[in-house]
């Protein structure tokens, strides 16, 4: 499970709000009471029933620690040798010039050139046309700003596999980072089986190959459905989501606990209530119609 950035939303008071914000709301709210009944927009389900509201996250505000209490996070050391080194992860001259090529490659994977546009070619371009193709559902606000995995974390995650698999050789070990370049499609929870199948099907239709499939609506801290792939193209694999609307908010606002968890400096005791925060904000979800007939998969070799 990867979670590498973090939404933080406001909640303003009636009396807070713009004048003129009022009126535009009820005018929305007007608009979507207005729409046909299936529309992948409209508050009621396709039998005339109203969908539940989505969940209020204001009610699930973590109170976090004092600031002095929290590890400073300080920019990565380059040594003169070439080794790496941000908080406690550490890569040898060797290691991180192979996390470099790594990082080079899926760079020129996901399809932007030195002034950061896009032509046709590359992965961003390719998940864009693969959005077109949906009947409703779309990847979600920041596609483009988000796709690439930031350096120190692609070396920090390079890091943690050596520890877990010493014997590996480093070059592989920059092959099985799939979340280098990542994507989510996100869609009403009603259409998101669908959905998440049709997308699956033009990516296959498209030349690129299903490694992983994972299913974790079932877990207590995070639900959704993160898959695997590889471009043949280029080499490189790369990862992409699947959340309902709801799911993908209250990933965005977990993110900063999970991050913390997973931080060796966080002592036991906050990382378990850091653990217990993620599964009381996540049991407000509504499961999605279906979602129990998603399989797990994995490819020999992934």
């Amino acid at each position: 499970m990867v979670h590498d950035r973090i939404v933080e939303q406001e909640h303003l008071g009636e009396a807070d709000r713009p004048r003129e914000a009022q009126p535009q709301k009820a005018d929305l709210s007007a608009r979507l009471e207005r729409l046909q009944v299936g529309h992948p927009s409209s508050p009621y389900r396709d039998d005339g029933t109203r969908k539940p509201p989505p969940p209020d996250l204001s009610k699930y505000e973590l109170p976090l620690p004092d600031e002095s209490d929290q590890p400073v996070e300080e920019p990565a050391r380059i040594g003169p040798d070439g080794s790496w080194a941000w908080k406690d992860s550490r890569l040898t001259p060797e290691a991180s010039r192979a996390a470099d090529q790594g990082l080079a490659s899926r760079c020129d994977a996901e399809g932007r050139d030195a002034d950061g546009n896009y032509s046709d070619r590359g992965l961003t371009p390719a998940m864009r046309r693969v959005e077109a193709q949906l009947e409703c559902g779309s990847l979600v606000e920041g596609t483009e700003k988000f796709a690439l995995k930031e350096p120190d974390r692609f070396k920090e995650k390079l890091a943690e596999l050596i520890r877990d698999e010493p014997d590996k050789p480093v070059e592989q070990l920059v092959d099985e980072i799939h979340d280098g370049i990542r994507y989510t499609f996100v869609s009403n929870r009603d259409d998101y089986v669908r959905i998440m199948n049709q997308a699956s099907v033009i990516l296959k239709d498209n030349g690129f190959e299903l490694g992983v499939r994972k299913n974790t609506w079932g877990n207590d801290e995070y639900k959704g459905v993160n898959t695997r792939w590889r471009d043949h193209e280029s080499g490189c694999r790369f990862e992409v989501q699947f959340h309902t609307h709801e799911s993908w908010q209250v990933k965005q606002a977990t993110h900063s606990a999970y991050t913390r968890i997973h931080d060796t400096r966080t002592p036991p005791a906050e990382r378990e209530r850091l653990r217990a925060y993620q599964c009381e904000i996540s049991s407000s979800l509504m499961l999605p119609p279906g979602w129990e007939g998603i399989k797990d998969y994995r490819k020999e070799g992934w």
